[in-house]
């Protein structure tokens, strides 16, 4: 990632113990996510100007003007320059705990959108309401008033509602984005791969042998097309994978080094570490289900 140059221009607000966040971003400079990406929150990505290519789970998407993102819990993704590095965008992550009274009690079901994603595109009049919406929450982070958060709530939920009419009134074809281009659509092949065998050994040569064709080409295409490196990308996913094992299962780190795919755990560990910011067994004593 490079530096952001002085015309850049990036707002974030964080409120209720960490359960709900936004930020808005403009950015005149090039810029690429730097840093393998996924959270235990829902994220509604907008972009508002310009254009990316999104990168989420098993392939990339490109992202234009008017178009929203919404991203489950703990799925893998990042954002990668596209034809311009111009473009701003407005990104809301919260929790489940945040809308829990409002998906509950007021509109149950809100968040089962997030399942027929990833990528929409709204029609004129319906982005007429998202920008009042995102105006609203937007006024809201700067004047700080003390109802704040329960603003934000109901505007969050009537976004949620506006996405989820969206949803039900157009046709499933029209939801489904094709690959950017055929290397796009390579390289998804070559993402569901990994994502189907990460458990198994798997080397640079085994990738490339297996694909058909030289090993410096496919890190060079994987890298434009996913922003990580093959071995980022094979080193994220059996780390989310165990932490799953960790949180919901007694098997020892050595038991979860094997099933995930690492050869040892020390590499695992280390590994490990330099994702999430502790060790393994730090990680099961707080993730306790």
């Amino acid at each position: 990632m490079k530096d952001s140059s002085p015309s850049d221009m990036k707002l974030s607000f964080s409120s209720d113990k960490g359960l709900f966040h936004l930020d808005h971003s403009i950015r005149t400079s090039p810029y690429n996510m730097t840093q393998n990406h996924s959270h235990d929150s829902y994220e509604i990505y907008y972009m508002r100007a310009g254009e990316r290519f999104y990168f989420i789970k098993d392939r990339s998407y490109h992202v234009k003007r008017g178009d929203l993102v919404l991203i489950q819990p703990n799925v893998l993704h990042k954002t990668t320059e596209s034809y311009s590095p111009n473009h701003e965008r407005i990104l809301i992550n919260f929790k489940t705990a945040f809308m829990l009274r409002i998906n509950s009690e007021i509109a149950p079901d809100l968040l089962q959108v997030f399942e027929e994603g990833p990528v929409l595109h709204p029609d004129a009049r319906e982005l007429i309401i998202i920008e009042s919406i995102m105006d609203k929450m937007l006024r809201e982070q700067k004047q700080g008033e003390p109802d704040t958060v329960g603003y934000i709530k109901l505007l969050l939920g009537e976004l949620l509602l506006l996405i989820n009419r969206h949803v039900r009134q157009t046709d499933r074809k029209s939801k489904t984005s094709d690959h950017p281009t055929t290397l796009h659509r390579k390289v998804s092949d070559m993402v569901k791969h990994i994502n189907e065998n990460f458990r198994e050994p798997l080397s640079l040569k085994s990738l490339a042998e297996h694909f058909h064709i030289s090993p410096f080409y496919l890190c060079r295409i994987y890298k434009e097309v996913t922003g990580f490196t093959v071995v980022e990308y094979v080193n994220q996913v059996r780390v989310q994978e165990a932490q799953m094992l960790l949180k919901t299962t007694r098997s020892s780190v050595t038991e979860i080094t094997e099933k995930v795919g690492f050869e040892s755990s020390t590499h695992f560990g280390r590994i490990f570490k330099s994702l999430c910011g502790m060790s393994p067994l730090q990680y099961r004593k707080l993730n306790k289900m």
